[in-house]
């Protein structure tokens, strides 16, 4: 980003700041709450609570009027609390420092007393709202207690087993009581059809038949031109196969779902249906609902006839097996629920109980026979791998299986239907959550990948990095995963007594959250921190890029010291973010103080050596005796120095590997810096020749090769120094400079090379070392 685009960003950021406090300050403040229309609403939920015959449906009624007063007090409390503070503070500035003191003047009594006043008013409506919250947490822990006593007492509630004879006794006594009641029912509700129902109600409810089975035609056509998936395609994306799905569930079970519910809704509207037979009317529509979604829902996830379009990894037999038994499930079913307002007209226990208990052991057979068909390998056919990812399903439906038997045979009708019920509900959730997930995670994959036509659009035209959308990507598919897993929870828990509302409560009180010390612990106060610091840390990384790319090379500052203002820069900037961020959850300087005095005692016993190091990288950026490319020794190692952070320094050794050096070891211990004063370097040559070579030449020579490298300087001119006499040769040492030592290593080499070539052609030699002879003229 250049410093330019980053001004602008910085404009607008600052513009939308003053917008959102615009908007912030104009907005029109909450009507204040009546507290005692509040404490009334909360006596009469009391009072409710008391009687002992409440139905469920009392209870969820209770607590439908229960959680929006609580919502209410939440935001009431949220809404008084920083009007108190204020109120608290301008009361201290107000009141005299010293007891015997009085108000200057009667106008600041005045003040005072008002400002009291209205302090007293706010505190106390604060304290009976805080109050009056304790009481609808209370009411709603006791709702949900009570709901599950009562699930506990009616689903766990004994009856007789399906074993029992005498319950098949009971049965058939009762049967041809029960058909002569039904006959006399069905009867008396055509006959006074015939008298309620007109010539034109009968014509409507045949016309929208008739509408409704025109258009069905049209839509069966349309089902199977452009529904199933094409055969031309034999390697669909999971994408296009989650999608085709859901385009399949959409004309197999929504579209005949609103058939069905426009019917019943002509049934009520011209006056064809009537109480006596409602349950019936009602039983024969759940039934067809549940075959309209199991078929829908095998059709797009099993796919029976066309593998390649399957959204679950299963073989050919396996689908068919797994969507025909959940067929005959929904048809069991059916049939229990058409029994269940046969039984209740005409009054009958037994034929209820029979036909729960007889409906949940078939289902529970049925599934056993699935389970044990899939286990069973087919003759022929390959080996299964290792790995069987439905083995946990399969285990899961034998368990279920086995207690839902176990449950009718031993009179618990009610718990082993509840359990069929339930399995039916989450398995037809599991399956529209499974394509959700497929449909958002893949969707998402596809749009927002860096190589998606979406994703390089993105890329390209808004100027998003490649990583940080690939970031937002990762964060919207686990968004998506989160949401699907509350769903998915809430359904597991809601029959049991565990409502999604106390789920949101539980939100709610995190996002109000409460106060510790002056301080709002809340997901919200955390949540505008989080944001504020943020915020603050990208104005302060703008400013950085701005002095580092800008404003600092066009200074005649050395690249050391420009780190280092950018450095202690960032430092400030981060301090000042902390301290805005402190303020959102009601930090100020005097909690920071006890705050950092605790920090003291923590920093005293075991964090002294981290503080050490940060103080000691403080005192580098301030002296810069070390800085930024600098070439230093530290011990053994050396080379330059690429970052001086908080805790460490950073140095490239000269083989390519990063030493962390604590900063407090720089500051502390012995440190060679090659370039702290200048970056000219020293190059020393020492060469040895024979005893009759001739020395001037050999000096001429020296120089001659160092002043042939354009890196050598001219001043100071380079000099040759007649070193000793040694015992088998003469010593020479050439000395000279180059402007940056980073270069000496490449010269010295260079000038070498020169060396010996011009001693070559000028035949001077180099003698080999010889131990234990005295050189001429010696004695």
């Amino acid at each position: 980003m250049t410093s330019r685009s980053g001004l602008q960003v910085l404009r607008w950021l600052v513009l939308a700041l003053a917008l959102i406090a615009a908007a912030g300050a104009a907005a029109q403040e909450p009507a204040p709450l009546n507290l005692d229309a509040t404490q009334a609403a909360l006596n009469t939920i009391d009072a409710a609570l008391k009687d002992p015959n409440l139905t469920d449906a009392d209870l969820q009624r209770l607590r439908a009027e229960n959680d929006p007063v609580g919502v209410a007090l939440q935001a009431a409390i949220a809404d008084m609390t920083p009007k108190l503070a204020a109120s608290a503070k301008r009361l201290a500035e107000l009141t005299p420092k010293s007891k015997d003191a009085a108000p200057a003047t009667d106008a600041a009594t005045a003040e005072l007393e008002s400002e009291k006043a209205k302090h007293d008013a706010l505190d106390a409506r604060l304290r009976a709202a805080r109050a009056m919250l304790l009481q609808v947490d209370d009411y709603a822990t006791r709702i949900g207690a009570k709901r599950r006593e009562l699930f506990a007492r009616e689903t766990f509630a004994r009856s007789s087993s399906i074993l029992n004879p005498q319950l098949w006794l009971s049965v058939g006594s009762d049967i041809p009581a029960d058909i002569r009641v039904m006959t006399a029912l069905v009867g008396g509700w055509l006959a006074s059809l015939g008298g309620r129902a007109t010539a034109l109600h009968i014509l409507g409810l045949a016309g929208l038949a008739v509408l409704l089975a025109l258009i069905a035609v049209p839509l069966r056509w349309f089902a199977g031109r452009f529904i199933y998936r094409p055969v031309d395609d034999d390697h669909p994306t999971r994408l296009r196969r989650a999608i085709a799905a859901a385009w399949i569930i959409l004309v197999l079970a929504v579209l005949p779902l609103l058939w069905l519910g426009a019917f019943a809704y002509a049934l009520d509207l011209f006056d064809i249906s009537e109480p006596r037979i409602q349950g019936v009317l009602d039983a024969i529509f759940d039934a067809a609902r549940l075959l309209i979604v199991f078929n829908a829902l095998g059709r797009a996830m099993l796919a029976p006839r066309d593998k390649a379009w399957r959204l679950v990894a299963v073989s050919d037999r396996s689908a068919k097996l797994i969507f025909r038994a959940g067929m005959t499930v929904a048809a069991i079913w059916g049939v229990e629920r058409l029994m269940e307002p046969a039984a209740d007209a005409v009054a009958s226990l037994n034929i209820a109980v029979a036909a729960r208990g007889l409906g949940a052991a078939l289902i529970a057979l049925v599934v056993a026979r699935l389970l044990r068909r899939l286990s069973t390998p087919v003759p022929g056919a390959t080996a299964s791998p290792q790995v069987d990812p439905w083995a946990p399903a399969r285990t899961l439906g034998w368990i279920l299986a086995f207690i839902v038997i176990a449950a009718t045979v031993f009179g618990y009708i009610a718990f082993a239907n509840f359990l069929v019920n339930q399995a039916i509900v989450l398995t037809i959730l599991a399956c529209g959550l499974f394509l959700a997930d497929v449909v958002v995670q893949d969707g998402a994959e596809t749009l927002l990948h860096p190589d998606a036509p979406v994703g390089a659009r993105l890329v390209a035209t808004v100027g998003l990095r490649r990583n940080v959308l690939a970031q937002t990507l990762v964060v919207i598919q686990g968004m998506a995963r989160v949401a699907i897993f509350f769903v998915a929870a809430t359904a597991v828990l809601e029959p049991w007594g565990v409502q999604s509302q106390d789920m949101l409560r539980t939100l709610r009180a995190a996002y109000f959250g409460f106060a510790v010390g002056g301080v709002t612990l809340s997901l919200s106060s955390l949540i505008t921190a989080a944001a504020v610091f943020v915020v603050a840390l990208f104005i302060t990384r703008l400013i950085q890029n701005w002095l580092r790319s800008r404003l600092l090379p066009q200074t005649r500052l050395d690249p050391g010291v420009g780190n280092s203002i950018c450095t202690i820069f960032g430092y400030l900037g981060a301090l000042v973010a902390v301290l805005l961020a402190g303020a959102q959850i009601g930090l100020d300087m005097q909690k920071l103080a006890l705050i950092a005095g605790g920090l003291s005692v923590g920093i005293g016993f075991g964090l002294q050596t981290i503080a050490n190091n940060f103080v000691s990288g403080l005192i580098l950026l301030w002296e810069r005796g070390i800085r930024v490319g600098d070439w230093v020794v530290v011990g053994a190692e050396q080379g330059f120095v690429r970052r001086i952070n908080a805790r460490s320094t950073e140095i490239e050794t000269f083989d390519r590997a990063t030493l962390i050096v604590p900063n407090s070891t720089l500051v502390t211990g012995v440190v060679k810096n090659w370039v702290l004063s200048d970056r000219v370097g020293r190059i020393i040559i020492t060469i040895n020749v024979a005893y009759e070579s001739d020395v001037e030449a050999v000096r001429d020579l020296l120089i001659a090769a160092s002043k042939a490298q354009d890196l050598v300087l001219a001043i100071p001119a380079p000099t040759v120094v007649f070193s000793e006499f040694g015992d088998w040769a003469l010593k020479f040492t050439l000395v000279c400079f180059v402007d940056d030592i980073e270069t000496a290593d490449r010269t010295k080499s260079d000038i070498n090379f020169d060396i010996l070539r011009r001693m070559r052609e000028e035949d001077i030699r180099i003698p080999y070392p010889q131990f234990g002879q005295i050189r001429p003229g010696a004695k």
